[in-house]
């Protein structure tokens, strides 16, 4: 890529000053933010102008306007400075990048499995630090800076390693009050029940039906959500019955703000593992963290129904959750 010369391309001390005085259209406003004097702010902005050759505010009636070449360039240089910041809070935050893991996971197993359970991680290895980032689709690791993923579907990770963690067990959850409200005793009285539904596995309840050989007509209709959060959290509120991962749920069967809604629970076709890029399988802190998270994973061994081979099942074998 061919760049402007130097002497063309506006300071980052020209940006900052430029995008205060924009966004507050007062040059005293921006020297307070800036903890600089007004006549630094205005001279900032004056070179700014000089090195591009237009005016970038314009005074009427007392009041600063952005001028139509300020209003064009506003956007890119709002822009450019968020960059700059969060590429120097990372590089703050990873400190000498030593003892620490950029874990990649969508929202609902980083907020629901894995937060809960880094104490103890913290406890055996006080000096680890971690960078959770959210995903919603399956990504390639190429220059992500991906260190360890958690995966759900098939075993399949294209230049990646990895290691099975726990099949995924699906249940009926509700708040207690709602159970006691709608009489739910069997799988059947769903039937007479509000099913909390999730867009991004739209075939969810169907399968879980058909394990239960129960005919259920409306198993598509109900009140939608995108996430499992916000699906546990609309269940707890007592808007419905929801169908998810055990995992998901511990903390509120735990604390009684849900019930297991009817009795009946099955195992999904796809599974749970962790994923490193084949160039850091020798890593020592990677590798440390990929014991610890099996270890972890070891509990979950309970006796569940078999999977069901149902084809509209792949459907729903997406990572977003």
């Amino acid at each position: 890529m061919m760049l402007l010369p130097r002497r063309l391309i506006p300071s980052i001390p020209e940006l900052v000053a430029f995008e205060a005085v924009a966004r507050h259209q007062n040059f005293s406003a921006a020297a307070e933010e800036l903890c600089l004097t007004q006549g630094a702010i205005s001279k900032q902005v004056r070179n700014m102008e000089i090195t591009l050759g237009v005016s970038l505010f314009d005074r009427r009636r007392k009041r600063l306007v952005l001028t139509r070449q300020a209003q064009s360039i506003l956007p890119s240089v709002t822009s450019i400075l968020e960059q700059i910041a969060g590429t120097t809070y990372r590089v703050l935050s990873y400190g000498s990048g030593e003892n620490t893991i950029n874990l990649h996971m969508f929202s609902s197993f980083s907020s629901r499995w894995l937060v809960p359970r880094l104490p103890r991680l913290f406890k055996k290895h006080p000096k680890l630090r971690i960078n959770v980032k959210t995903v919603f689709e399956s990504f390639n690791f190429e220059g992500t800076g991906c260190d360890v993923a958690v995966h759900y579907g098939a075993p399949v990770w294209p230049g990646g390693y990895l290691h099975h963690l726990f099949d995924e067990t699906l249940i009926a959850v509700c708040s207690p009050a709602y159970k006691a409200e709608m009489r739910l005793q069997s799988a059947a009285d769903l039937q007479r029940a509000q099913l909390i539904q999730l867009t991004t596995r739209p075939a969810l309840w169907e399968y879980w039906f058909e394990h239960m050989e129960i005919d259920m007509a409306s198993s598509f209709k109900g009140h939608v959500f995108d996430q499992f959060n916000a699906a546990v959290e609309a269940a707890v509120a007592g808007v419905g019955v929801a169908l998810v991962p055990a995992i998901f749920v511990e903390r509120e069967l735990e604390d009684g703000s849900l019930c297991i809604a009817v009795p009946g629970k099955i195992r999904s076709r796809g599974s749970y593992y962790v994923v490193t890029p084949v160039e850091k399988s020798h890593d020592p802190v990677v590798n440390m963290f990929i014991r610890w998270i099996c270890s972890e994973c070891s509990e979950y061994s309970d006796e569940i129904i078999p999977v069901h081979t149902a084809a509209h099942f792949n459907d729903y074998e997406a990572l977003r959750s």
